[in-house]
């Protein structure tokens, strides 16, 4: 029997500072926790909720760029999802990318780096790109990430 989800614990996943000092030791304690969450309630259900998470409590870029890597090492670009791009619409707003150019600066392009590295795998892990077509997908032209980057503002 599952257990109810404890929302609580998404701000402890999210809350480590990644562009400051952060202990190896507290990356693999959450991530350890992130493992038994999507053991315990299945790929779509933690999606959801951490997609919950950033909608409610990630408002600036600092901290999008935080949940963005968090979501990262905690695997979270290799849940199983019917629909990631309501998720990768609003991720790309929160860190203040565009797609209508390439990034200005450094910090921007390291940004877009992870950033495509979580598109391409949300997109092969929901069977909208298949894994030996991957170096097609392309979130520059892909329009339903732009309508996606649209409607989650």
């Amino acid at each position: 029997m599952k257990t109810e989800y404890d929302e609580n614990i998404n701000k402890e996943l999210f809350s480590i500072d990644f562009q400051s000092d952060y202990s190896d030791d507290e990356v693999d304690r959450l991530l350890e926790i992130a493992k038994q969450l999507i053991a315990e309630y299945g790929d779509q259900f933690v999606f959801d909720e951490w997609f919950k998470y950033l909608k409610n409590s990630i408002n600036g870029r600092r901290d999008a760029w935080n949940f963005m890597i968090a979501f990262y090492n905690f695997d979270g670009h290799c849940l199983k999802t019917s629909d990631p791009y309501p998720f990768l619409g609003l991720l790309l707003n929160r860190l203040e990318l565009s797609l209508d150019s390439d990034p200005a600066s450094k910090d921007e392009e390291m940004m877009f780096e992870t950033y495509d590295s979580i598109y391409i795998e949300l997109l092969i892990k929901a069977g909208i790109v298949k894994q030996d077509e991957y170096f097609d997908a392309n979130p520059y032209t892909d329009e339903k990430l732009k309508t996606a980057v649209e409607e989650n503002k």
